[in-house]
């Protein structure tokens, strides 16, 4: 620092002694830069282009520190007035071409790479840049045959083959795809992992450790959903066609990627589907354990001991919406019958919900810093009988761990409400609502039916702080509040229809929505006024620490429930805000959801087996706000069945099921179905 200030009076002098000097000028403009003093360095610039209109340089060095004071209109200006000077300037080119892409302004940043490729058309990176600009502009036709002329000039390039695959796979031409993506794994295996971990969940375990092997038909699939979570909706039903088929395709590879069972859960895919999609993804574990010594890790039965020792694996101990929900269950085990262990795969976040988890268990255990053989040999040496996983395929999941069988009995449950379609996972606690007998078949789990739904409410009956008012919210003071508080991939095109059609028909009526990305809270605006809603009618609530939220919440009169992917956790807070909460039953488990809370909480009135009748009802209740709040004061008054209002028992019943589990793997009997009335 000192060495710049010094450099920095040492060019001022030079300056002082000759204005015309452009070399000092341009010296001290970039020693400003790193000092991070950009004003200055503009002024400096701008005083110098109007010395010497003509140099390209003063105009890009004006770009520069345009950029970095923010000024991103005038930045783009110099640069384009440095390119009119000097057309092929590389650095402002490159620079005019980024800004253009962070801005959104793919058609102009297609545009100048056009220029630059059309007066240097064998240049590698002129071809490569115009191909990125395409693809932003999702023109993966013409960017495949740009990335095809970028091979010819440089076939030993890893970098223009991912991208070339990745254009390839937009069109849904997968083979040519893959041919692109293992030819750039053996040139640069480094490069292929380091572009999956910025595409994939970051993975760890055997995934990370594994070859970097991406494939093409994951490419387009995860491209897809990224435009969901943006609630573009455009090519969605194409998306959703094509994933079924995809998983349905006899000939070819298995689809493995993890990543996709969640997307297949959140879609809505059909139950026998996500059987299909699960079975292949556990194929793809089970084949990075060709190598493994020995499985099952377990070595002893437990038959005959006093305790039960219990284990949860999770990633989610940390402010989550599952260590949310969790409160401090795991201290209400019933320590006579179980000893309880953690085994946490994820990050510590040091938060109050981490430390709660820590003080309920008997012990809990960091499993991040190990990979999947040590983390299940460490499971296994602690003689754990019974495991619960709590991920699936969610991110940051490690299935290898389980496929390891570190324990004798391993269930599933709450954090990934899909089957594993795997032989490691024994059975999968559900009720009868959520999953009902007939879905059975859609399950390689065995099935633990628990009678008062999926989960406890650990915090449904606590006292509330004051609700606040809806001004401090940005809501209308005496409008009726329609609350969705979910993700936004959750919002599918059907249901977003009906939520207009009762703002048309109810002109107090406004659309609670959580706050995200802008690209989708545009989209949601620009859907509203295609359906003739105006868009302020769609307030959006901030991200707030979870007390806060179930504060506010309370300021709604209607929470209105996503069929497609089911709010958990968001119905959980509506009801322990007291909110009605009006769901619609679909036929996967993830979809079930909302009405197994709900029957639990004594509001099966509010549960709707299409979206006609989720229309006609919310219409109904929307034009009786009396039995609105009536439903409201019957959530108050009765605060749940004795599964949501006193947690302590529904883990007795959760308690029976898991000892009903051993006891049936001692008898030395496969798993089968239990129901804990």
């Amino acid at each position: 620092m000192l060495k710049l200030c010094e450099a920095r009076e040492a060019f001022l002098k030079a300056i002082a002694l000759d204005s015309q000097h452009l070399q000092s000028r341009f010296a001290l403009a970039a020693v400003c830069l790193d000092l991070g003093d950009a004003p200055t360095a503009c002024t400096i610039c701008l005083e110098t282009t109007e010395l010497f209109p003509e140099s390209h340089e003063a105009w890009f060095s004006l770009g520069v520190s345009c950029e970095a004071k923010g000024e991103d209109v005038a930045a783009l200006d110099a640069y384009g007035r440095a390119l009119k000077l000097v057309p092929d300037h590389p650095g402002a080119f490159k620079n005019r071409r980024a800004l253009l892409m962070a801005k959104g302004c793919v058609d102009e940043a297609v545009k100048l790479s056009r220029s630059v490729v059309s007066r240097l058309p064998y240049s590698l990176e002129a071809q490569f840049n115009l191909g990125e600009s395409l693809m932003a502009a999702e023109d993966f036709t013409e960017a495949s045959q740009v990335f095809c002329r970028a091979a010819r000039l440089a076939p030993g390039d890893a970098r223009v083959a991912l991208h070339y695959a990745f254009a390839l796979a937009q069109l849904e031409r997968f083979a040519e795809a893959q041919t692109q993506l293992n030819h750039a794994a053996n040139l640069a295996p480094g490069l292929v992992q380091d572009y999956r971990q910025s595409i994939f969940w970051q993975e760890h375990g055997d995934a990370a450790l594994a070859a970097p092997r991406l494939d093409a038909r994951a490419l387009f699939l995860l491209r897809h959903f990224e435009r969901i979570e943006r609630c573009d909706w455009k090519e969605r039903d194409h998306f959703v066609g094509r994933f079924s088929e995809l998983i349905n395709e006899k000939s070819g590879s298995a689809l493995t990627e993890r990543a996709l069972g969640f997307r297949a859960l959140a879609m809505g895919v059909a139950p026998d589907l996500q059987l299909k999609l699960a079975r292949q993804i556990a194929s793809g574990v089970e084949t990075l354990l060709v190598n493994t010594v020995q499985t099952p890790f377990y070595t002893a039965s437990g038959a005959g001991s006093s305790r039960i020792r219990l284990g949860y694996l999770s990633a989610d101990f940390r402010y989550h919406p599952v260590a949310l929900l969790l409160g401090d269950l795991f201290s209400w085990h019933d320590r006579s019958r179980f000893e309880v262990t953690a085994y946490s795969i994820g990050a510590s976040d040091e938060s109050e919900q981490r430390r709660k988890i820590i003080a309920s268990c008997d012990e809990f255990v960091d499993l991040a810093g190990m990979d999947d053989d040590a983390a299940a040999r460490r499971i296994a040496a602690d003689s754990i009988d019974v495991l619960v996983d709590m991920v699936g395929y969610l991110e940051q999941s490690r299935p290898g761990i389980l496929a390891r069988r570190p324990a004798p009995v391993q269930v599933a449950w709450m954090g990934y409400l899909a089957t594993t379609g795997s032989s490691w996972i024994d059975y999968v606690v559900a009720d009868d609502v959520s999953l009902p007998f007939e879905m059975d078949v859609h399950f390689t789990e065995t099935v633990i039916r628990l009678s008062g739904g999926l989960w406890p409410g650990t915090y449904t009956n606590r006292t509330l702080v004051a609700k606040g008012n809806r001004e401090e919210q940005g809501l209308p003071a005496n409008a009726i509040v329609l609350a969705a508080m979910h993700s936004h991939y959750k919002i599918d095109p059907g249901v977003f229809a009906v939520w207009m059609r009762l703002l048309s028909e109810n002109e107090r009526a406004v659309l609670w929505l959580l706050d995200g990305p802008s690209e989708a809270k545009g989209a949601l605006r620009a859907s509203a006024l295609l359906h003739g809603v105006d868009a302020e009618r769609l307030i959006f609530a901030p991200k707030v620490h979870h007390d806060e939220h179930l504060k506010r919440l309370q300021l709604a009169d209607l929470a209105l429930d996503t069929p497609q992917c089911n709010g958990g956790t968001t119905t959980s807070d509506a009801l322990a805000a007291c909110v009605p909460v009006l769901t619609c039953v679909g036929m996967a488990f993830m979809q079930r959801v909302a009405a197994s809370l709900l029957h639990a909480a004594g509001q099966d009135e509010l549960i709707t087996y299409n979206l006609a009748q989720y229309e006609s009802l919310a219409q109904e209740l929307l034009s009786d706000l009396d039995r609105l709040r009536a439903l409201a004061r019957q959530i108050e008054t009765v605060q749940f069945r004795d599964s949501l209002s006193h947690p302590a028992k529904w883990l007795r019943n959760f308690e029976t099921g898991i000892m009903r589990a051993w006891e049936n793997h001692c008898a030395g009997m496969p798993p089968k179905a239990i129901e804990v009335k």
